[in-house]
């Protein structure tokens, strides 16, 4: 009989989450959880993508919401960890409710808490990572607010290799998930254009040691060095790169979009020359689409002593996002619902896609852009998506 019962208790168990997923949704508040680095050399990225998500959802639930709920988010520090991100998120699953996982920052987070999301259920929604694993195969409880990391790849290698005619291509990159992922995905470019990695080198995640991998790329001579990493440890290897005397003056440096464009320019003191940067929303500064003008408005309303980024136009993108969802699923609606929604909201961002049916509501998403920094600003360069 205890046998029995323990089967029988195993079984409710497991059938929890499809329980609570059927369930329709109540209360006056919808809860986000969010798990990033609000401390350590990475918290500006947390803090900006937060704060340009705050701006969103306090406009929003000043003006009621949706169908009378706000829309809120519980944000705990991981310092770029995943071993804390994993002890949050099962803390904002189980301890805080969350009704969905919002702006996941950083492909080796991502990798970590994503399966627990899956197994529980959890929407994930506009995770600050372009890892494929959260995009191929497709999964129904994923929304994507940015363009994956192949997609930034495939946009410098076709800048250099295509339009500017390089092909001595090295590789400077993150020695985790993050940063092997971006190294196969730059090989893989390459050998599509009959071309082969002219040398790598790679850091530890956390910290500036990068002097190993600086050795390494002297060694092959490059045209251009790609680099897959944060902002403070790509500021440090470009700093000895143009010091070396191994590493020709004229080289190119192209960076991802994990790398914050001011604060690199800062730490190079505003020496910009020969950087491309790859991002994946407009300029926050001089876009003129409608949606980047309305993210201006309300930082100027909510936070004018506040610099705008990329970073925290992201997270707006992201809220602004999520919140149609919800607009869209209606003011009843079951976790299944959301997630059917979700799916359904996801394929009409598809940029393959005809344009007329596309979702004009978030059309600045899933696209690259390329800039560079002269005499004091970014200027956008190569082909255009549009």
């Amino acid at each position: 009989m205890r046998k029995f019962f323990g089967v029988i208790f195993f079984i409710l168990i497991l059938s929890l989450p499809y329980y609570f997923s059927q369930t329709k949704f109540q209360g006056d508040v919808i809860r986000l959880g969010m798990s990033g680095p609000f401390s350590g050399g990475l918290n500006s990225v947390g803090k900006e993508f937060l704060l340009g998500s705050h701006i969103y959802f306090q406009n929003l639930n000043e003006h009621g919401g949706v169908y009378g709920r706000k829309i809120e988010i519980i944000a705990k520090d991981d310092r770029y960890e995943p071993k804390i991100a994993v002890e949050n998120v099962k803390e904002l699953i189980h301890k805080d409710k969350v009704f969905a996982l919002f702006g996941i920052i950083g492909t080796p987070i991502a990798e970590m808490v994503f399966p627990i999301a899956n197994k529980e259920r959890i929407p994930f929604v506009g995770a600050y990572s372009g890892a494929d694993f959260l995009r191929n195969p497709p999964n129904p409880i994923v929304l994507n607010a940015r363009a994956g990391d192949l997609d930034e790849i495939e946009k410098l290698v076709k800048r250099y290799t295509e339009e500017l005619q390089y092909k001595r291509i090295a590789v400077f990159y993150q020695n985790d998930t993050y940063g092997r992922a971006g190294l196969k995905g730059i090989k893989n470019a390459l050998e599509k254009r009959k071309l082969v990695l002219a040398g790598e080198g790679s850091y530890k995640r956390n910290t500036l040691s990068v002097g190993n991998a600086l050795y390494e790329i002297e060694l092959c001579n490059p045209d251009v060095i790609l680099m897959i990493g944060s902002t403070a440890p790509v500021a440090e290897f470009i700093k000895r790169a143009r010091k070396s005397s191994k590493i020709r003056k004229e080289v190119k440096f192209g960076l991802f979009s994990f790398v914050e464009p001011v604060p690199l320019i800062e730490m190079l003191d505003g020496n910009g020359k020969g950087i491309t940067f790859a991002q994946v929303v407009p300029s926050p500064w001089t876009s003129d689409v409608d949606e980047v003008e309305s993210y201006r408005a309300l930082m100027k309303k909510y936070y004018p002593d506040e610099a705008l980024s990329h970073v925290s136009l992201e997270g707006y993108f992201a809220a602004r996002m999520i919140a149609e969802v919800f607009k869209t699923v209606g003011k009843d609606f079951t976790k299944e619902e959301f997630i059917k929604a979700q799916r359904a909201f996801s394929q009409t961002l598809d940029e393959t896609a005809v344009s007329k049916n596309r979702d004009e509501r978030c059309k600045c998403l899933h696209r690259v852009h390329l800039s560079e920094y002269v005499l004091d600003d970014f200027f956008s360069v190569g082909e255009t998506d549009e």
